[in-house]
């Protein structure tokens, strides 16, 4: 009976907070902090970078630039990332960033700079979903390759691709109270699969490489045409080096977690 009045209390709290900014609570606040976690963890979902992108590391720079950009981008992302959670605190509406961009903008500008970053975070959602459900259907089929003689083509990769972006659609139109059970079970699939690859990688490596290869071999395998030169001699090797560091869901979720204040 104590939980629940406190409970209470704390979403009356935070509808309070709403109102303060002008912003009414429309949304049910009923989400944890580790379902509100889930979200992030599935959506950065190491394991779906590693199948997908790891390739594209090697080629563009190679062991060098995996490496070191990885450093150098953990590090400013956290920059970002503190920075994102103080405003968060403070300003714990949902949409975030459009919100954030008017009340923080002078408020001749508010207006402009909520609708460009609003438009600008639309078209980066859109692109994030569609690209990792292509992968997802990418893996669908080879894994129906298995010990089958099923030989998939760009047909059937597509039909994949289409019923995975309609059962997304029908899971957040009609079962949207279920994501945050599903971003449990995430998190548990992801760092199972994380520890696991870690550990296969390690056990049967057949050559563990110095650090001076890991953090200092280049490689530029970009090359196109039949001379087959890369883009570190079209262009230069910093040029291929920042295409391979080009390796926030959160905040858009602020009116549906409890006691953010």
């Amino acid at each position: 009976m104590s939980h629940d009045t406190d409970k209470k209390a704390v979403i009356t709290d935070d509808e309070a907070e709403l109102a303060r900014l002008g912003y009414k609570q429309e949304l049910k606040r009923d989400w944890s902090l580790l379902q509100n976690f889930g979200v992030s963890f599935s959506i950065i979902s190491v394991i779906t970078g590693i199948s997908t992108l790891f390739l594209y590391g090697l080629t563009t720079g190679g062991p060098a630039v995996m490496s070191i950009s990885w450093i150098i981008v953990a590090f400013f992302t956290l920059i970002v990332g503190l920075a994102m959670a103080e405003i968060c605190s403070s300003i714990p509406t949902s949409g975030g960033p459009y919100f954030w961009s008017a009340m923080l903008a002078s408020p001749g500008q508010s207006a402009i700079a909520a609708w460009i970053t609003g438009w600008f975070n639309l078209l980066g959602q859109v692109a994030v979903t569609t690209g990792i459900s292509y992968g997802c259907s990418n893996f669908i089929a080879t894994t129906a390759t298995l010990h089958t003689g099923f030989e998939p083509n760009s047909r059937h990769v597509i039909g994949i691709y289409a019923g995975v972006l309609v059962s997304q659609g029908l899971i957040n139109t009609f079962g949207v109270h279920l994501l945050k059970y599903l971003n449990n079970a995430s998190v548990v699939f992801h760092s199972a699969g994380i520890f696991s690859i870690a550990v296969a990688v390690l056990a049967k490596a057949p050559k563990l490489q110095s650090a001076s290869f890991v953090f200092g071999k280049f490689v530029d395998a970009t090359g196109v045409g039949e001379d087959g030169v890369g883009w570190g001699q079209r262009a230069s090797k910093a040029y291929v080096a920042v295409i391979g560091m080009t390796l926030s869901p959160l905040f858009h979720l602020c009116q549906e977690k409890q006691r953010l204040m």
